[in-house]
């Protein structure tokens, strides 16, 4: 079931809030919650342990999919049985992504129920473009490319602050190689879409979009944020985790963190990739990239408890 009228993301964000107060429509999200509980419905921490468990059966899925993949292409065909196994994980993988779908959704149910005292509707404009931007960093629940995928939230790829006009919805299959399922639809935002209920309790989303627009005109500041990211790289790395706030569309797993050799500034110099990307190019060439300050903002508050603004 959905808990939502709306797109939703796991920050704990609605867009195209129309109508109604905070409270009605967090109340509105609680009773879909509460009749997901009622008929049995895994929370909490029951949730936490059965995504778990999806999560390494999903990697496993993954892998068996990715080897017969390149037996196939460096043996030029599988045989019969091969290729009965194939399709039998894929079939395996998409049940397993709708599960994953599911507990994101109750996660992201959660969060917002959790967090309706800091919650604000806001009517993105000029000022407050940036919340937008903020919002783009995480999955959008809700969103359908007619190809089947998940949509986000988009814009001009040269544009470090976007302007509320610059916002389009881009298919995830979008990154994806021509031949293996790229998809270049784009669908404009209707009027309701600019409008959220979201938390701006956090410094940066209290300021203008031009306030915030100066922040890595610093080079202090600059300098500081490339070493709470590499902190954060590496930390992520040790520990091997993901950022669960943001998915492949193929594989279904949470990103993982990377950074270029070769960048040039801060908003080139990291990207979240598939735990199946490779280099190379021979492994899952999805990637995002972190373009914008409120991005970069948002990754590190969902990882660390703090964006850019100490």
């Amino acid at each position: 079931m959905s808990f939502f009228s709306w797109v939703a993301n796991g920050i704990g964000t609605l867009i195209g809030v129309v109508k109604g107060v905070v409270t009605e429509v967090v109340e509105k999200v609680r009773t879909a919650y509460k009749a997901y509980v009622d008929k049995g419905g895994s929370v909490k921490d029951q949730a936490e342990q059965e995504a778990h468990k999806q999560k390494d059966r999903l990697r496993e899925v993954n892998d068996e999919i990715m080897f017969l993949r390149n037996r196939s292409m460096s043996r030029g065909g599988l045989t019969e049985q091969e290729r009965r196994h194939w399709n039998a994980l894929r079939e395996e993988r998409d049940e397993l992504m709708g599960k994953r779908q599911q507990a994101k959704e109750v996660k992201a149910a959660e969060k917002i129920i959790e967090s309706e005292a800091v919650l604000e509707k806001v009517e993105v404009d000029e000022e407050t473009a940036h919340v937008m931007q903020y919002n783009a960093f995480a999955d959008s629940l809700g969103k359908t490319c007619l190809c089947g995928r998940p949509m986000k939230l988009q814009w001009k790829r040269d544009l470090h602050v976007a302007g509320p006009k610059d916002f389009f919805w881009g298919c995830t299959g979008y990154y994806l190689p021509e031949g293996q399922g790229k998809c270049n639809r784009q669908a404009p935002l209707q009027q309701s879409d600019y409008r959220l209920v979201t938390d701006r309790s956090t410094p940066e989303l209290k300021m203008t979009k031009a306030e915030f627009g100066v922040i890595l005109e610093d080079p202090v500041q600059r300098e500081i944020l490339k070493m709470r990211m590499d902190d954060l790289r590496t930390d992520l790395a040790h520990r091997k985790q993901s950022i669960e706030l943001v998915t492949c569309p193929i594989h279904g797993e949470h990103l993982v963190l990377k950074k270029k050799a070769d960048a040039k500034d801060l908003l080139d110099m990291f990207f979240l990739a598939c735990p199946h990307w490779k280099q190379d190019k021979t492994g899952c060439s999805y990637v995002e990239k972190l373009k914008s300050t409120p991005q970069v903002s948002a990754l590190l508050k969902s990882e660390t408890g703090t964006g850019v603004v100490l």
